[in-house]
């Protein structure tokens, strides 16, 4: 029974450091950060904090480390050379994902660290899709496969973070389905009178 309570406490103590670094994060830069600004924020003492986490960038470590956990299992589930003839089934993945993680998606689209973050998820994407290229002994070009895929994941990246930023009347499946149009189809998605 003790061990319940300690660990709802735990939960709920992180939980609250969490969600201060989530709010100073989306007002200023990770480094103009300080611990204290975070404990009062979060309602807890510094030897509080310190009991799980030793800096403000560990709190992020672990934010990034478990978002890069959830991006890796949908790009695990993925054929990607099916993804590059329709890609909507992983835009719809990763959706569904946004919509279950909504306390990281203003770490990862709207803070001020969201360009070094979508670097990283864009990274991580290549280095799937060439892995997955490499596994599957394809005919294909690593170095221009290279290029396609960090091309195509930095637009895509970038199309979710002007949707989320600006609220857009689209609905997130509408959303994936005209960018894997636009994947798909290129510019000639422009010229189709229902986008």
């Amino acid at each position: 029974m003790e061990s319940n309570i300690t660990d709802k406490r735990v939960v709920k103590t992180k939980t609250a450091i969490r969600n201060a670094f989530n709010q100073l994060v989306q007002v200023k830069d990770m480094s103009e950060i300080s611990v204290s600004e975070l404990t009062k924020l979060a309602r807890i003492t510094r030897s509080t904090f310190y009991m799980y986490y030793d800096s403000v960038a560990a709190v992020r470590d672990q934010i990034e480390n478990e978002i890069f956990a959830y991006i890796d299992k949908v790009m695990s589930e993925q054929d990607w050379i099916e993804c590059m003839v329709n890609p909507y089934p992983l835009l719809d993945a990763i959706g569904k994902e946004i919509t279950k993680y909504d306390e990281y998606n203003r770490y990862i689209l709207c803070s001020n660290n969201s360009g070094r973050l979508l670097d990283k998820v864009n990274g991580r994407v290549v280095v799937a899709f060439l892995k997955h290229v490499s596994e599957k002994n394809l005919d294909i070009d690593a170095g221009r496969a290279k290029y396609v895929a960090a091309f195509v994941s930095a637009g895509i990246g970038e199309c979710f973070k002007i949707w989320f930023n600006h609220k857009s009347s689209l609905s997130l499946e509408e959303l994936c389905r005209r960018i894997s149009d636009m994947v798909t189809k290129g510019l000639t998605v422009l010229k189709e009178t229902d986008v």
